[in-house]
This record gives C-alpha cells, sequence and structure tokens, in this order.
C-alpha cells in the first residue's frame, strides 16, 4: 500500500518550492515527516508526484534525508494544471488501494494510521477514505487560505465537498466564500454552495485520502468531460471529483475524523509557525520518552 505525495505546486502564493521549506530542527521539509510517518503506519512505499523541472532537486533532497530503505518512485506531472491531473498520472507507479497527502501539510502519524487500518480490511468495492480536520485545527493565521467544507450524510459518508477561501476574524470565527466549482455537484443546492460564519468546528478536507484503485478510472473520466475553456475555474481539483461523485451517488467516501491539527504552508510567514509548532511537538515527544523512563 502506497501512499502518493502531491508536490508538484508552484508556490505562487509562497514565493518558491515550499515543498522543501526547511522547517525541522535539522532542515526537515514537511514532507520529510509525512515520509517517515507513513513508513510507521505500514505503507509501503512513496509516489512521489513532481513538475520535470524540479525533479532532479526533490531527488536529491529525498536521497539525502529520506530512509534508504523506503521505496520511492517519482512521476511528472504533464502541463495540466489541478490536483485530479497530478493524482492521475501517479497511476503507472501504484499498485492496489493507496492514500494521498499534500507534500506541504503537516498531517501526523495519528492522522495518516486511519488510512492504512480502512483499506487493508475492505475490499476493492469497498468506500474510499477521507481524513477530516475540524477547520480551527487547520489555519494558522488570519491569510486567507482554501479548505473543503464537507457535509457528511449519516454519521460517516461524506455527502459533499465544496472548495472555500476561508479568512479567519478577530472574534477566532471564520468567514468563508465559495469558490466556482468546475463540475457542480448534482442534487439540491447545499449550504456550502454560499458565504458562510463559521464556528471552527466544521470538518474540512485537507487532500487526505484513502482511495480503492477504481477512483483512477473515476479521475480519468472526470478529466475527460472536463473543459477548462468553458469551467468556471481552469484546473479540476481533486476534492471537485470526489464531491461530485459522492453528490451523484456514483461512489461513496467514509469519513475519519481526527482531533489532531493539520499545519501547511501557504504563506511564507507561515514557515515561522510551522517551525515553532514542531518544536512545541518535538519537546512534548521528548517529555512524555523521559516520563516513560
Amino acid at each position: 500500500m502506497q501512499l502518493v505525495i502531491l508536490a508538484a505546486g508552484h508556490g505562487r502564493r509562497f514565493g518558491g518550492l515550499k515543498q522543501l521549506a526547511p522547517v525541522g530542527p535539522g532542515g526537515e521539509a514537511i514532507m520529510d515527516y509525512t515520509a517517515l510517518a507513513a513508513q510507521a503506519c505500514g505503507f509501503s512505499g512513496i509516489v512521489l508526484v513532481v513538475r520535470e523541472e524540479i525533479r532532479a532537486e526533490v531527488a536529491q533532497h529525498v536521497r539525502r534525508r529520506w530512509p534508504s530503505g523506503l521505496p520511492v518512485e517519482y512521476v511528472c506531472q504533464p502541463p495540466v494544471p489541478g490536483t485530479a491531473a497530478a493524482l492521475l498520472c501517479s497511476r503507472p507507479a501504484v499498485t492496489g488501494p493507496f492514500g494521498v497527502a499534500n507534500a506541504d501539510d503537516l498531517y501526523g502519524e495519528a492522522a495518516l494510521r486511519p488510512i492504512v487500518e480502512l483499506l487493508a480490511s475492505g475490499t476493492d468495492s469497498s468506500p474510499h477514505v477521507l481524513v477530516a480536520y475540524h477547520l480551527s485545527q487547520t489555519v494558522l493565521t488570519a491569510a486567507t487560505v482554501t479548505r473543503g467544507l464537507c457535509e457528511l450524510g449519516g454519521r460517516t459518508l461524506l455527502r459533499r465537498v465544496a472548495e472555500h477561501r476561508v479568512t479567519r476574524r478577530d472574534d477566532g470565527r471564520f468567514d468563508a466564500v465559495p469558490l466556482a466549482q468546475a463540475a457542480p455537484p448534482e442534487g439540491p443546492r447545499s449550504d456550502l454552495a454560499r458565504p458562510l460564519l463559521l464556528s471552527g468546528e466544521e470538518l474540512v478536507s485537507m487532500n487526505l485520502f484513502g482511495f480503492r484503485p477504481r477512483l483512477y478510472e473515476e479521475l480519468d473520466d472526470a478529466l475527460r468531460r472536463f473543459d477548462p475553456e468553458t469551467a468556471e475555474r481552469p484546473e479540476l481539483l481533486l476534492p471537485d471529483v470526489v464531491g461530485s461523485l459522492v453528490a451523484s451517488g456514483s461512489d461513496q467516501v467514509a469519513v475519519v475524523t481526527t482531533e489532531n491539527r493539520c499545519i501547511g504552508i501557504t504563506h511564507r510567514e507561515d514557515v515561522t509557525l510551522v517551525r515553532e509548532e514542531i518544536a512545541r511537538e518535538s519537546a512534548h515527544l521528548d517529555a512524555l520518552r523521559a516520563a516513560r523512563g
């Protein structure tokens, strides 16, 4: 069971290659922590989706910092924007069910582990898996970020996911404005289709998924039908595809909620905050080890 890490982004808002931004005490990047956590959880290898022009730099970083016993494959995203296209290009390197994570989000081992457990215990026809975070646990500053708001049908199945631009207010609540959807979901209009004032307890997708192999066929079909010339947004995002699948009843996604934080890098000022969070977490783990003797 492999973990696909999406690392082909341009980092325009960041102003550089944020996939390799040093945030750990030894210069570690966020995806270094994700790779180690994936190995500890039982993933058998990593598939890194990169751009051709950054492949050599990323590969050099991986050789220097990742365990030699962790298998790593590289695939290059073609000049088609969007995370749906990024994931689809990993298809030749993946066998069986697989996880998906962003290179610039720090998920933690506790969030990765349920993906392995659920994918291993199900069958090829079982639901896909989404690990959802509480919104307040994913926003570092007052800068605007993009989050996929989740709506559940019943207790565990995803009913809809809608990308929003989210801004934290001074009172701790959040303003959320929906992005134009590349592929509007079928079915009745959802509250997620209008501007919202949020408490922070709402569940959001941070692109941490576990997928059955059939997802590749679903991605391929969605991209064949997608026309960037007529779509309201010129790129097809992975949450667009997942949201359309569940809203139309074409497939199911089981939602696992984590109480952990998910911190990541969107803007350059986020680097300092991520470094501080990692330092706090490292100190906490050291204290626990010391207490256990």
